[in-house]
């Protein structure tokens, strides 16, 4: 009987302990807002270009097929916001290890980047085509997000997270020209379109308390975005060049490497 009260204290000891273990920051459930900003490259992928040119008649249509890649990869600058919550910790068993999930969505703006296609067209005679197409991309994301607290700070949280979305992929001033034709810009007419595809993220950070609920991170992204198409005016140099109907192009799926760092506070 006498050393029940030793028993309680050393049990409160160890309890006020454990509490104390997590900082508040880390095991609280908690809103949070950021901005960040990066710079990555797109990987080359496939690019179609598809239409015909109008002969004089009675000659049919001649069909084009131009099909390439975008060879090496391009380099693009990024800027973002995101808005998310986050749950309390997880404990992992009996560990000083803790999970702590998190949803979030995510803007993100892709600056301007423009892939070049080099195309050999079909009739093999027509030579090739090389197509520029400078493009931006808004990317809308839903993220799930897990941070890990580990017994080696208290302050400094590595990160995984992935997400799905939707991206808007805007193309300004493209250029299809051929060696056999200077000065032709075959889009000449509209050079200009849009379309929208399914985007994936994945990513993997970390991220450190500077300030009273303010952190700052950096993080590796891969974003991959599905293929897009596009339809560009025709070639349109009376005189010049025989009229084409319009152009139909097709992108590949382009998949980004991007470096990021940002600030995040939470409420």
């Amino acid at each position: 009987m006498k050393k029940r009260p030793g028993l309680v204290f050393a049990l409160s000891l160890l309890s006020a302990a454990s509490l104390c273990y997590w900082p508040a920051a880390f095991s609280e459930p908690s809103a949070y807002i950021g901005l960040f900003g990066g710079h990555g490259a797109a990987s080359s992928t496939s690019l179609q270009q598809k239409g015909a040119v109008l002969l004089p008649s009675p000659l049919p249509p001649l069909p084009i097929n131009a099909s390439g890649n975008t060879g090496g990869s391009t380099h693009v600058s990024l800027a973002g916001i995101q808005a998310g919550y986050e749950w309390s910790a997880l404990d992992l068993g009996d560990s000083k290890w803790a999970l702590k999930p998190a949803l979030e969505l995510e803007g993100i703006y892709l600056g301007k980047h423009s892939p070049q296609g080099t195309m050999p067209v079909i009739p093999r005679a027509l030579g090739t085509q090389y197509v520029t197409i400078p493009m931006t991309a808004g990317v809308f994301l839903a993220n799930a997000v897990f941070s890990l607290q580990t017994p080696y700070s208290s302050k400094v949280f590595p990160y995984i997270g992935a997400g799905a979305g939707v991206a808007v992929v805007s193309i300004k001033d493209s250029d299809s020209a051929n060696p056999s034709e200077p000065g032709i810009n075959h889009f000449n007419s509209d050079p200009n379109a849009s379309d929208s595809a399914l985007a994936l993220q994945f990513k993997a950070g970390i991220k450190g308390e500077i300030a009273k609920n303010l952190s700052l991170f950096a993080e590796y992204r891969y974003l991959s975005i599905y293929s897009t198409s596009y339809n560009f005016g025709s070639t349109d140099y009376p005189g010049v060049h025989f009229p084409t109907k319009r152009w139909h192009v097709n992108l590949g799926r382009q998949n980004y490497n991007l470096f990021v760092a940002g600030l995040q506070y939470k409420f």
